[in-house]
């Protein structure tokens, strides 16, 4: 007697398979198992990654770190000078009295250099109260920063002293070199302590560059223009030989053209041009032979015109 299903009385069916309905199993193509494994591996490296860098980072990002304050190393130092003006100025009086002695009057020279001085200090500074010494002029020079509102100064002071006795008597003066210590103070420069005596600057080489070429025949009928004018000027009189709008100073008094040695137009074009013209003057009982620059200018009046001075200024090599 059959059993199951078929003894029921039931139709029995057979089981159909996918190939049997018409359908085919595909194997997963190699490129699409590739992609997904490669979408795996990028799962698993963003989770690695919030693990090693941690999710807050990613959510708060850090902050970028303030800019460095870049310092001006300079301006930092000028913030420890001495203020140069002030400092050339102190230095200068202070070489005065410094370089200024006579025993005669030891007390004044002290009175005068304790006004610069620091505190404290010996307005003697080494010297032994003898002698006599007079100081002419004083000319302020560099100023050497030295750190911490201190500063040394140089200073060129003349000074000159009677030698011999009756009629072997005279008067020598030269030129010293002085640096002077200096510092700010409470409220102004002062002199921290005695100068030092140094040495003169020693005379330096120098090649003029050549001169332009000359204008022969311009130089020639300008000449008695340029004595005229330099006659003028001695005398006082220079606005009347000058051209117009000229602002040339008058020279002052004692003074007179001896000759005009020398005058000659550089090469050039045009209604303004420059020469060199070196003069004699008579001056102070004595010749004295000067080079100058004379820029001369066309003037036209009506249908006539004339050269004239326009300028006079020391030459430059």
């Amino acid at each position: 007697m059959p059993e199951g299903p078929a003894a029921a009385g039931g139709e029995v069916k057979e089981a159909r398979t996918p190939a049997a309905l018409g359908w085919a199993e595909e194997e997963e193509s190699s490129r699409r198992s590739a992609v997904r494994k490669a979408g795996r591996i990028a799962i698993w490296l963003v989770i690695f990654l919030a693990a090693f860098t941690g999710v807050r980072t990613w959510i708060f990002p850090a902050k970028p770190p303030a800019p460095v304050e870049q310092v001006d190393e300079l301006a930092e130092a000028r913030r420890n000078n001495v203020p140069e003006l002030e400092a050339q100025q102190v230095a200068a009086r202070f070489a005065r009295s410094y370089m200024n002695w006579n025993s005669q009057a030891p007390d004044l020279r002290a009175k005068e250099l304790a006004a610069d001085l620091a505190e404290g200090i010996d307005p003697k500074l080494g010297w032994d109260g003898a002698g006599m010494q007079l100081v002419a002029q004083t000319i302020p020079g560099a100023v050497t920063q030295v750190g911490g509102k201190r500063a040394r100064v140089s200073v060129d002071v003349r000074v000159s002293v009677v030698t011999g006795t009756g009629k072997n008597q005279r008067t020598v003066s030269s030129w010293r070199g002085l640096e002077v210590p200096v510092a700010q103070g409470a409220g102004r420069v002062v002199v921290t302590g005695a100068p030092a005596l140094v040495g003169m600057p020693k005379t330096a080489g120098y090649k003029a560059p050549d001169g332009p070429e000359a204008d022969s025949q311009l130089s020639g009928t300008t000449r008695d223009t340029v004595k005229t004018f330099l006659t003028s000027w001695a005398a006082g009189s220079a606005d009347q030989a000058a051209a117009p709008g000229a602002n040339i100073q008058p020279l002052g008094g004692g003074m007179a053209m001896d000759a005009l040695d020398s005058w000659v137009v550089d090469a050039g074009t045009g209604d303004k041009r420059s020469g060199t013209a070196t003069v004699r003057w008579k001056v102070g009982g004595a010749q004295l032979q000067q080079t100058y620059q004379v820029t001369i200018t066309k003037v036209s009046a009506s249908s006539a015109s004339r050269w004239q001075v326009e300028a006079v200024t020391a030459k430059t090599a």
